[in-house]
């Protein structure tokens, strides 16, 4: 309950620990198989979107398709960006929170 009288603080830690609860809780199994294969691939490899779910797909029991529509998803929620129809060939990056939730999601399991 919020009031405008009284002052709501929390920690970062806190925060973090919140946004890792929600982010747990919300993204299907899939997501976070597609999320965690494309933080390890992204490490090493400078991959387009397209690259990448080719990629996640053979190193998972994904299919591509799947990846395709999971990757669209994962940059709707803005963990990822990279190219797109009117803007072919960028590279896929995770954004930094998406990096930090796939570590934590790798950590856990």
């Amino acid at each position: 309950m919020f009031s405008s009288d009284r002052k709501v603080y929390t920690t970062f830690s806190n925060l973090v620990a919140s946004f890792f609860r929600l982010a747990e809780s919300r993204l299907s199994s899939t997501q976070k198989t597609v999320l965690t294969q494309s933080h390890k691939l992204l490490k090493f490899h400078n991959l387009t979107v397209t690259a990448l779910a080719d990629l996640v797909s053979r190193s998972s029991s994904v299919p591509y398709s799947t990846v395709k529509w999971n990757l669209h998803s994962l940059k709707e929620m803005g963990l990822l960006t990279g190219g797109d129809m009117s803007s072919k060939g960028e590279r896929a990056e995770l954004t930094p929170e998406a990096q930090l939730l796939a570590d934590y999601l790798m950590n856990e399991q």
